[in-house]
């Protein structure tokens, strides 16, 4: 029973995923997700409790995919803070439907645009771990001046990887990972935080 609960679960998840990177949050309904999926409405909340609840579950599974793609690619050396920016690139290429649930959507969607919000100080503490002393060193420890990085940061990041994922920023995986080196080293460097990650 568990096992087909768990089941049933992944294929919710599954088509919320599709619809959401497809055609965002406003076609991810209960009912949709139950065609879709094949399911009557009793198994939808047998795994959540609400299209909300689905919506996050839903961004938290690609948003894990995003930093175990990053983290992947570190090796014996660890990653600087522009590899880890290409990665975010190149995960956002291979398929243009995740940069649309995680930068786009929370544009448009409440849940989301909270949820996400919440998301990002933790983000980028994460991914701290991953890179070098040059990036750990240049993060303010101030937990104010952190939200207020984390802010400025995510919203810069959003635009660039955005217009790119989008085809409107017509130039090549790795001239993005450079403008976002440059985003972040200008933005660490704000007064009141360390100097810029080189």
């Amino acid at each position: 029973m568990r096992d087909r609960s768990a089941d049933r679960r992944v294929q919710l998840l599954d088509v919320g995923e599709r619809l959401l990177g497809t055609d965002g949050s406003a076609a991810v309904g209960m009912r949709a997700v139950c065609r879709e999926a094949g399911l009557s409405p009793r198994y939808f909340y047998e795994s959540f409790d609400s299209r909300e609840a689905l919506l996050v579950a839903v961004y938290n599974r690609v948003e894990d995919r995003l930093m175990n793609h990053i983290a992947d690619g570190g090796g014996a050396q660890p990653l600087t803070p522009r590899d880890v920016l290409e990665r975010c690139a190149n995960f956002f290429e291979e398929d243009p439907r995740r940069a649309r649930i995680l930068l786009r959507e929370p544009l448009a969607d409440d849940t989301l645009r909270k949820h996400s919000a919440s998301r990002t100080p933790a983000f980028i503490r994460a991914l701290i771990p991953l890179v070098g002393p040059e990036l750990r060193d240049a993060v303010p420890r101030d937990a104010e001046q952190m939200e207020i990085l984390s802010t400025v940061l995510g919203g810069a990041l959003v635009a660039l990887y955005l217009e790119w994922a989008d085809g409107r920023l017509n130039v090549g995986r790795e001239t993005v990972a450079d403008a976002a080196a440059h985003v972040v080293s200008a933005l660490v460097a704000m007064p009141g935080s360390a100097p810029p990650a080189r």
